[in-house]
């Protein structure tokens, strides 16, 4: 299973990112693909938050339009949302143990733990997600 970072996303879908055509190219492969995606739900929900702010796209997409097109990614059937299950906080708590007291990583650590958890690979090109010991973790941008 890949588990996608929400920067991922927005770089696939904001057409002057500089990271955008790799990005869009592993998005459509992904989505195209038969490989398991699962999508966080702070993931699912950060990318409709930041999408919809104006001045990220424009012209900027409304928070309704933004969950339309997460539900339509979900229409596939290889992509799913992915929930913490009995053994989440555990792993969410040893990732902010080594995290340190960085309240910017806190999201970072429940999407590691999530991926953790499913025995997922998380795509990203955040690097801090390399702090987590035990994630598998790549960057398709590089």
């Amino acid at each position: 299973m890949i588990v996608p970072d929400i920067n991922m996303l927005i770089y696939a879908h904001k057409p002057d990112a500089p990271e955008h055509d790799v990005a869009q190219r592993w998005w459509q492969d992904l989505v195209g693909g038969t490989e398991n995606v699962g999508i966080p739900w702070a993931v699912a929900t950060g990318f409709v938050r930041v999408i919809s702010i104006p001045g990220v796209l424009s012209p900027p997409v409304s928070p309704a339009n933004a969950a339309d097109s997460v539900a339509d990614w979900f229409r596939h059937g290889h992509i799913t949302p992915i929930n913490p299950g009995d053994g989440h906080m555990s792993i969410f708590q040893e990732n902010l143990a080594v995290a340190g007291s960085g309240a910017k990583l806190v999201t970072d650590a429940h999407i590691a733990a999530l991926a953790m958890e499913h025995d997922a690979d998380l795509h990203t090109n955040d690097s801090d997600f390399a702090r987590f010991p035990g994630l598998r973790w790549l960057n398709p941008l590089a």
